[in-house]
């Protein structure tokens, strides 16, 4: 079957179990208050908005490859998957301090603008948000808990949900201390996309699907060896649509990393091949919340021009054929791995 044909036959099955899911836990909320209620509402269109749900189908497929034949019960796995996906999101949101978020609101400017005339609607705002990522959190967890698993890989898949939530968490922190410092290097940014990228996007799903299969160690081991790389060429390919996108298609901003300052491969291998000039106008527009859209196409051309552009493509699609050369040398189902070789070329080849 074509990747796209997968992605959307398991994309309409999750959004219809994550839909379902989140109609009972409103219907809970609506029994305690009118604001809990409330917030649940914005926790299930915020899910629902769209999203590739690349995470979520790799639980499956990995589950599948090992042969798991519990379609249901691997579907709620995968939802726990984009609770998680939605909570750290929503936090994030908060500390880039962004206003769009899959083409809508974030959850903290939802509330700001609702609670507008409140004395502090901005602080109000992120508080709301910081629950409603507390909230999604403790949903990921409970929907693992009543799966339909025997109770010793209930608690692996818990152990690992929680696991990838943690080392997730401390890549979100090297990335806010990166924006900060001046001597970041190329090994500091691959540190922070094995953390906060390739674990939480590919392998904590790869990892949980073949959990909930019964694999062995040495799978899960290739499983890891495959994933790592991956992970980080869709980090590198995230960075360069960030830069290059299409606000349209991605559903945020194409100058966000600009203006919190991020420290991307692209920009640090710009600053290093960089002559004076360019280097105090990069150097000055990080950080920038009033950059313009001009000095946006100054920015885009020096990274053109200094061959950035052209280092971070390569590297991305370096790491992508380490990872599918970690496939091919495997002993998963022959399905499981032209699903694995399709997903890591989409990957890179993606445009949103």
């Amino acid at each position: 079957m074509a990747i796209d044909k997968i992605l959307k036959l398991y994309k309409e099955k999750i959004e219809l179990r994550l839909r379902n899911f989140l109609d009972e836990k409103i219907a809970e909320a609506e029994k305690i208050s009118n604001s809990s209620r409330e917030i649940m509402q914005y926790i299930k269109e915020f899910n629902l908005r769209g999203g590739k749900r690349i995470r979520s189908i790799l639980i499956i497929m990995a589950y599948k490859s090992l042969g798991g034949k519990n379609e249901n019960a691997i579907i709620d796995i995968a939802v726990s998957a984009e609770l998680m996906n939605s909570f750290l999101l929503i936090h994030d949101d908060i500390i880039d301090d962004d206003e769009l978020r899959r083409g809508g609101p974030t959850m903290h400017r939802i509330y700001a603008k609702k609670y507008k005339s409140y004395d502090n609607p901005k602080k109000f705002g992120e508080s709301m948000a910081i629950i409603a990522g507390d909230i999604l959190a403790s949903l990921g967890n409970e929907i693992i808990f009543k799966s339909d698993f025997d109770e010793e890989k209930k608690i692996k898949l818990l152990q690992k949900f929680n696991k990838v939530v943690k080392l997730t968490c401390y890549g979100e922190i090297v990335d806010v201390f990166s924006s900060l410092r001046t001597d970041v290097t190329e090994e500091d940014i691959s540190k922070m996309h094995k953390l906060k990228t390739a674990i939480y996007t590919i392998e904590g799903p790869l990892h949980m699907g073949a959990i909930a299969a019964g694999a062995s160690d040495e799978q899960l081991k290739t499983l890891t060896n495959y994933a790592i790389p991956l992970g980080q060429a869709f980090q590198i390919k995230d960075d360069i649509l960030g830069m290059f996108g299409s606000e349209v298609k991605l559903g945020k901003p194409a100058d966000s990393d600009i203006k919190e300052g991020k420290k991307t491969l692209l920009i640090l291998k710009t600053i290093e091949n960089s002559d004076k000039e360019q280097k105090e106008f990069i150097r000055n527009a990080l950080g920038n919340k009033n950059i313009t859209k001009e000095e946006m196409m100054k920015i885009r051309e020096i990274v053109k021009q200094t061959s950035s552009l052209d280092y971070s493509q390569h590297l991305a699609e370096k790491l992508v054929k380490k990872a599918k050369n970690v496939i091919k040398n495997s002993d998963f189902e022959k399905h499981g791995k032209d699903f694995f070789l399709k997903i890591a070329d989409y990957i890179i080849k993606r445009d949103y």
